[in-house]
């Protein structure tokens, strides 16, 4: 199964992460799989830290995306980030396509802990890898959010 899937709550498309209408945003576009949430996307040169190394930030934002995009897909829950911890094992060039995932690997109430990982589009190398808690947003909430 894949299947492109977008957060539904974004009615203004402003999301920094995956609103068509934020001119600043990265404009990401999510599909569903078996297992959770992935992306592919080419980091711009513009976000890069060191000379064609994506920086380290803009790398937590695309883990933290998709792992918000994975409770949204697979539990129908918006949801904000309570922990994201982040572990950077290679570098993450820019202008070169990778794949981001996320996939749930257990809950607890309200909470769900949602792992995630970048790695290259051409081979799967494993560059960055995080780990995190997430709440669900209340259902009431009329600011629930995917991130």
């Amino acid at each position: 199964m894949r299947r492109q899937i977008w957060f539904a709550n974004d009615r203004n498309g402003r999301c920094f992460g995956c609103g068509p209408a934020n001119a600043s945003g990265l404009k990401l576009r999510f599909f569903e799989t078996e297992d959770g949430v992935e992306v592919e996307y080419e980091v711009p040169a513009d976000f890069e830290g060191a000379p064609g190394i994506a920086h380290g930030g803009i790398q937590a934002t695309l883990l933290d995306e998709a792992m918000c995009m994975t409770a949204y897909a697979k539990a129908g829950t918006g949801v904000v980030t309570g922990e994201l911890t982040v572990r950077y094992v290679h570098p993450v060039p820019t202008r070169t396509p990778v794949v981001v995932a996320g996939r749930i690997t257990g809950t607890r109430g309200r909470s769900f802990f949602i792992e995630g990982t970048i790695r290259l589009a051409v081979n799967g190398d494993e560059l960055t890898r995080a780990q995190g808690r997430f709440f669900a947003a209340a259902p009431s909430d009329p600011q629930e959010t995917a991130s």
